[in-house]
């Protein structure tokens, strides 16, 4: 019900842009919204993008359609002291949202403390200040209805606060202590490496197979690489930390030089410059942040995750250089959605290992490192822009009758995307069709947009979000098609499959033996009557090639190995 709503709440969107359009007539728009728009991903009849005639890019700019769009971009303003400050404009809203977003992240960790930044920022935000204690802190914002949290990624940490205009003046002197004087208590320092201790040891690797796969696959595509390292941290590194390490680090790298305020909401005028001249106090400068390299696929192709499992986890990816100011990202950004947008049902995988299949529950593809924002939210985080980007394909676990069968589905589409089944023109027009109009629910809030403008400040940008629909609206099939085929080499990728009787499965990846799929039965004891055509697809699926060069492309590791 939660993705019928949203898809509905972006038909919605779009018609109402589309409203404003002298070009659409009142018929169309009257004819897109005859069922609520409570329809599946990809099939709204809204208006889609134009393209012209053969799928090229439309010559026609979107002021010559009639079309207007009113957008402020906040200039980036650096402060004397060093200090970024990024405002945008103040609204009617009764909440203010700050960001303290630095240039800092796991890239810093030193070799032998994975996760001395993620440890630090967490210690600093609920470790109490020198006025509070942890306890104290918690029952301060607890009656100003506040909000304070930190985000740590790879090259950045973000400290991020919430609250009612009314509580602004009581909520500031917190933030600002947290960032300039933590109380840095043994006892809670210990807590904190204790809970990411177990979060790696109990939750990642016991109870939540879809991450642990996912994590395990950034650690083997960036083997080697600044980013190889999870952000959480590896398990004996933590339990290696002590507190002065976590303090001469907050020295290091939460310095005036890499933070960058941001101010969002209905606040008073003098908010950012205040918070400017409050944080001006910390440490003038730190080394420059450490150089990104460019991150090369390599071997093994497989990393086999043994655990006791009921189902195993697939992910698979590559990673690239791809970015959001690169030229190809319209065109990238419409195939991903057409092979498998984020928790929607639109996308080929979907359709074929999903609702044809019944495989498993969800299959989706990404051109950048996503993290979802919240448990029931379909869109990504911010605060994770990274330099160095990567492709990847998220198989949420199967019965492991099926893994291989799976597996071997997500790269047969994958390969007939390249080849005998390029992205049509009717699905490129009813991707730019869904996309115009879900683009539009990425920064529903003030805080989305503001992380949304920090974000774009990394990447040297500006308004990305209205950028990047207004030119997906004239992206066509032939272009679509092209930057796909340019980017993505199926010979590169990288697979981490983590479950149970991982010798079989390295055995079976060897020998490259056709792996028939195993049809549920219904509540009769029938398996369901399937199409032919489905059936004699499902051959070639089976006896489809994996890739595996030989015994060392193979690596099978314990899950207690992992991140430790």
């Amino acid at each position: 019900m939660k993705r019928i709503l949203l898809v509905a709440l972006a038909a919605a969107c779009a018609q109402q842009e589309a409203s404003k359009r002298p070009s659409q007539p009142a018929a169309a728009a009257m004819e897109s919204g005859a069922d609520g728009g409570v329809v599946s991903p990809g099939g709204e009849p809204h208006k889609p993008a134009t393209a012209a005639s053969g799928g090229s890019r439309s010559a026609t700019p979107a002021a010559a359609r009639g079309e207007t769009r009113v957008s402020v971009v906040p200039d980036l303003k650096k402060l004397s002291s060093g200090l970024g400050l990024l405002e945008l404009p103040a609204t009617q809203n009764a909440i203010i949202d700050v960001q303290l977003r630095f240039r800092t992240g796991s890239i810093d960790d030193p070799r032998g403390k994975a996760g001395l930044t993620y440890l630090t920022a967490r210690v600093m935000t609920e470790g109490g200040t020198q006025a509070l204690s942890a306890k104290q802190l918690l029952e301060a914002l607890f009656p100003l209805a506040a909000e304070l949290d930190v985000r740590v990624d790879k090259e950045l940490t973000t400290f991020r606060g919430r609250v009612h205009r009314d509580n602004l003046a009581k909520f500031l002197p917190i933030v600002s202590d947290v960032i300039l004087h933590p109380r840095w208590d043994p006892e809670e320092f210990r807590r904190l490496r204790d809970a990411a201790v177990n979060d790696i040891e109990k939750r990642l690797r016991q109870g939540d197979d879809e991450n642990l796969g996912k994590e395990s696959l950034q650690e083997s595509m960036f083997r080697g690489h600044p980013y190889e390292r999870l952000i959480l941290g590896h398990a004996s590194d933590l339990k290696s930390m002590t507190l002065q390490e976590l303090q001469q680090h907050a020295a290091r790298v939460f310095t005036a030089d890499r933070l960058t305020i941001g101010v969002a909401g209905g606040y008073p005028q003098n908010l950012g410059s205040d918070m400017a001249q409050t944080l001006s106090a910390l440490p003038p400068r730190s080394q420059p942040p450490a150089a990104i390299g460019q991150a090369q696929p390599h071997g093994p192709r497989f990393v086999l995750v043994e655990k006791n499992s009921d189902s195993t986890a697939i992910s698979i990816g590559m990673p690239w250089t791809l970015s959001r100011n690169d030229r190809d990202w319209p065109a990238m950004s419409v195939a991903r959605s057409a092979f498998g947008e984020h928790r929607q049902t639109n996308g080929r995988l979907m359709q074929r290992l999903r609702e044809m299949r019944g495989l498993n529950y969800g299959d989706y593809a990404y051109i950048e490192h996503f993290r979802q924002e919240g448990g029931d939210a379909a869109t990504a985080q911010t605060g994770r822009a990274r330099q160095q980007q990567e492709f990847t394909i998220w198989l949420r676990p199967i019965r492991d009758d099926n893994r291989l069968f799976a597996l071997r589905a997500a790269l047969y589409e994958l390969e007939r995307t390249l080849g005998d089944e390029p992205f049509s023109p009717q699905e490129v027009e009813q991707t730019t069709g869904f996309l115009d109009g879900y683009i539009l629910l990425f920064d529903q809030t003030d805080a989305r947009k503001l992380g949304y403008a920090l974000d774009d400040q990394f990447y040297g940008m500006k308004g990305f979000l209205a950028a990047w629909r207004e030119a997906v609206r004239d992206v066509g099939a032939n272009e679509v098609n092209a930057a796909w085929r340019k980017r993505v080499d199926p010979a590169k990728l990288q697979i981490v499959l983590a479950g149970k009787d991982m010798a079989s499965v390295k055995k079976a990846l060897l020998a490259g033996d056709p792996t028939p799929i195993q049809y549920q039965k219904d509540a009769t004891g029938k398996t369901p009557e399937k199409p032919a055509e489905q059936l004699a697809t499902d051959k070639e699926i089976a006896k489809f090639p994996f890739g595996a060069k030989g015994d060392s492309d193979i690596q099978v590791v314990p899950v207690d190995k992992m991140f430790e």
